[in-house]
């Protein structure tokens, strides 16, 4: 095995290590309590928007009592990951419209 195999290899499993644990770090601060809360309201708003009104989704702002375990709506999560989505394509627009001026 020569050196630059070696290299490879091991710069393989390093990327693949890190890019794994990128995306667990995301997955885990997406679903934390102050950034779920955040989404959860982006998405409110973005179907309230689309909608015209007409769909609304309650605040997610209620509190669980200790000890109880939070039973999340289908409509929170419809709020959640429209909120996510809405976010990233946010970002990837603004990365094509600031593309434009380099």
């Amino acid at each position: 095995m020569s050196i630059d195999d070696a290299v490879g290899e091991v710069l393989g499993v390093v990327v693949r290590h890190a890019g794994g644990f990128m995306v667990d770090m995301a997955a885990q601060h997406i679903f934390s309590r102050y950034t779920a809360r955040f989404f959860h309201g982006v998405g409110r708003r973005v179907i309230a928007v689309l909608t015209l009104g007409r769909k609304r989704i309650p605040s997610s702002l209620r509190m669980v009592p200790k000890g109880a375990k939070p039973k999340p709506r289908g409509s929170d999560w419809l709020a959640l990951w429209t909120g996510i989505a809405f976010w990233i394509a946010l970002f990837f627009a603004i990365g094509l419209l600031a593309t434009h001026f380099l």
